[in-house]
């Protein structure tokens, strides 16, 4: 199967699916007539795409409501359609790009009248009219390996090569699709760069000294600016515009000062890049033109170099008004073990942080994990314990009391089949000294490289990146949901239930109950990209009605994202990363079940909403009872569906006491939709866009406007920091 896009049609019906393989994304385009796609040269775009096609068509519609740009052949923009409209274009030849969840683009010539409304985009041509439709795929993998020996000036050359994959040093490369995919590192004997990965002169080098922490800290930003990276005694960046600056005496302060400069290079840079290809009105724009004298033209046309030295000379204070928060902060632990994760975090444009140990992050003291990981987990870690003992103490999914924690647990089932005499090999999470404890921050997510699990976070895994382009499908969604305990079967029904319940997607759910250790073994192995599995998990394994099933033991599985919902899964999660996982979400601790099932059923609704398993994990753990006791293993990026609206948004609601509410939306940057895409929220009223990380606006809105917004499709709210959906807010 190939793994460019694909044209479907069925016969004798109307329309033409647009297929992703790799992504496992469909867009279909509805047709006033059965059609029958044609091969045509991908040439003919002026962007790139990997496959084209003709139908010939009369109208041509969308699903949903997306922004279309039109513009010439040449790529030049005429017009955008963004809210509902109706747009006349006149005879002439037009290049239309969707921006849909697989990129699409049109080609056709004659008028076109193009009616956008909440519903969807129709483009009417008046006649039979041939149209060329050409997709791309959004997927990005690294296009070379670099061998590195374990010598940090040797990873200064590596990280030189990061900045080959830009497709531009414009101010356009602010957009996610215009960044590729860093090269491949791998440790060898010796330092070995691949013909043709040569970085971009763009005169702006970094030099720092010669270890890993300052490495590790400046490659995000090495790789944006398109610098090289030498050794030097003091870490300065300079530019042969005149730039000279100092960045930090050691690598904690460098990396904040690259933070600082990251931010600012890219904020500033999808402000300029309106002057280009999109020339959208940005909030963000608005906000610099507001407080600093800045000439957005010149800089969209300026060297390099020239525009790095302008960008520095902006005020800080305007800068920090346009500036959202990140959407992820990574602590790395600064050696040679860290080496091949480097290029997976630049490519997500992630911060870096280096952090010295899991012992010196974890505080080291037997207080810390207690603290953080709800009071009781520390007795938790220490040793085997009873299943029923203590039950009143634990935190449960129970009523919430006036600290907003939940209840008592009284009767409630505890997922756990261990007893005391149980040895430690049962425990099935780090002992207390390997939990690593994150510095507060405010970006979206956080992440941890290096021996130990964070207590909040993502624990990256190598091999979970290994794997950069996974096999073709046929665009559908599998899930495969397995309950091995009757008494759980509450959360087995209702996120059955929930995988299932988009109509635009098409999703293909195999729910099992009482699954005996190889059927799990074939499950586990067989293709899907969510194997959600509720039931007794501890460190010897998978409970079964006819035994354990030990994840170490499986060789290989085939699902992308896991969801162990059971007692102590960490250790199992890890293992089926391993094995062939992208990710898992896991548990570090005992759970009640009415806690465990409402973790599961909102981590299946915001996975299945388009969120990214990262952000929904985060969301879960700051707005469930708990969430704080789960944590990720593996890929952090890893979407299960795609977001009709592009980018999962979060409204935050709160009422204002004259019957009307303030809402604030929130993205959440994807693999897919990375920093530096556009949104605008339809509940703005306005036609300005914002770079979708973070808060994007308020609006002041009546009960009734705000209901409309959201017909016909269930939305998360943060409503007085509980986390609800819409159509069952509204239905109370």
């Amino acid at each position: 199967m190939t793994l460019s896009p694909r044209f479907e049609s069925a016969p004798g019906a109307t329309g033409v699916d647009v297929v992703d393989p790799v992504e496992t994304r469909h867009f279909p385009l509805a047709t006033d007539a059965p059609v029958d796609p044609t091969p045509v040269d991908p040439g003919r775009f002026a962007f790139p795409v990997d496959a084209a096609c003709r139908v010939s068509v009369g109208r041509l519609g969308l699903p949903y409501m997306l922004p279309v740009d039109v513009r010439t052949p040449e790529g030049d923009p005429i017009a955008s359609v963004d809210s509902p409209a109706t747009r006349e274009l006149p005879a002439g030849d037009y290049l239309v790009e969707l921006h849909s969840p697989i990129k699409v683009y049109l080609r056709t010539e004659g008028p076109v009248r193009v009616e956008a409304t909440p519903e969807g985009v129709a483009f009417e041509f008046g006649e039979t009219t041939a149209v060329d439709v050409g997709a791309r795929s959004y997927h990005s993998a690294p296009a070379a390996t670099v061998t590195v020996p374990d010598d940090p000036a040797a990873a200064m050359a590596a990280v030189s090569t990061f900045a080959s994959a830009l497709k531009t040093t414009s101010p356009e490369r602010a957009w996610p699709t215009l960044r590729g995919h860093p090269p491949a590192v791998e440790r060898g004997d010796e330092l070995a760069v691949p013909d043709g990965l040569d970085a971009p002169e763009t005169g702006i080098t970094l030099r720092v000294p010669a270890d890993y922490g300052h490495v590790y800290a400046v490659a995000p930003l090495a790789y944006y600016l398109g610098a090289t990276v030498e050794p030097g005694e003091t870490a300065r960046i300079t530019a042969g515009s005149g730039v000279d600056r100092r960045l930090g005496d050691d690598p904690t302060a460098v990396a904040d000062a690259v933070a600082g400069l990251l931010k600012r290079v890219f904020f500033l840079d999808c402000a300029t890049r309106t002057e280009g290809l999109y020339p959208d009105d940005l909030r963000e724009r608005e906000v610099l033109a507001a407080r600093a004298d800045i000439d957005f033209a010149g800089l969209y046309d300026a060297d390099t170099a020239d525009r790095l030295a302008a960008y520095l000379a902006v005020p800080d204070d305007a800068v920090a008004a346009a500036a959202s928060p990140w959407h992820r902060v990574a602590y790395v632990r600064p050696d040679a073990d860290a080496l091949g994760l480097l290029p997976a975090l630049v490519n997500d444009l992630s911060l870096i942080r280096p952090k010295a140990s899991a012992a010196d992050a974890a505080d080291a003291a037997d207080g810390a994990v207690d603290d953080r990981l709800d009071g009781a987990l520390d007795s938790f870690l220490r040793g085997p314990r009873a299943s029923a003992g203590r039950a009143s103490a634990e935190r449960t999914g129970g009523e919430r009391g006036s600290d907003g924690r939940a209840g008592t647990a009284g009767d409630d089932l505890l997922r756990s089949v261990r007893s005391p005499a149980d040895d430690a090999s049962a425990a099935g999470v780090p002992d207390v000294g390997e939990y690593v404890s994150l510095p507060e921050t405010d970006a979206l997510e956080r992440a941890w490289v290096g021996d130990g699990t964070p207590i909040r976070g993502t624990k990256l895994v190598a091999e979970a990146f290994a794997r950069e382009t996974p096999e073709p499908s046929d665009g559908t969604v599998d899930v495969t949901v397995v309950c091995n305990d009757e008494a759980m079967r509450e959360e087995w029904d209702s996120v059955g239930e929930i995988y299932g319940s988009r109509e635009d997607l098409p999703v293909d759910v195999t729910a099992r109950v009482g699954v005996p250790t190889g059927e799990l073994r074939a499950l586990l192995a067989g293709d899907c990209d969510v194997f959600h599995f509720v039931g007794h998990i501890d460190g010897r394994g998978f409970q079964c009605p006819d035994g354990v099933l030990d994840a170490a033991d499986v060789g290989e599985t085939n699902a992308t994202t896991a969801l162990l919902n059971g007692c102590r899964s960490h250790d199992q999660g890890v293992e089926l990363v391993r094995a062939g996982a992208s990710a898992a979400v896991v548990s570090l601790s005992d759970l009640f079940n009415s806690g465990a099932v409402e973790v599961g059923e909102t981590l299946a609704r915001l996975l299945h909403h388009g969120f990214g398993v990262g952000a929904a994990m985060r969301i879960v753990r700051d707005h469930t009872s708990i969430g704080n006791r789960y944590v990720v293993v593996g890929d952090p990026g890893v979407t299960v569906a795609y977001c009709e609206s592009g980018l999962p948004i979060i409204h935050r609601v709160a009422e204002r006491g004259d019957g009307r509410f303030d809402v604030t939306p929130y993205s959440y940057p994807t693999r897919v939709r990375g920093m530096g895409t556009n949104v605008r929220p339809y509940l703005q009223e306005s036609d300005c866009y914002h770079v979708g990380v973070g808060p994007c606006g308020e609006k002041s809105t009546d009960p009734r406007a705000l209901q409309v917004s959201f017909v016909g499709d269930s939305q998360p709210l943060i409503v007085d920091d509980e986390l609800v959906w819409s159509d069952e807010w509204f239905d109370r």
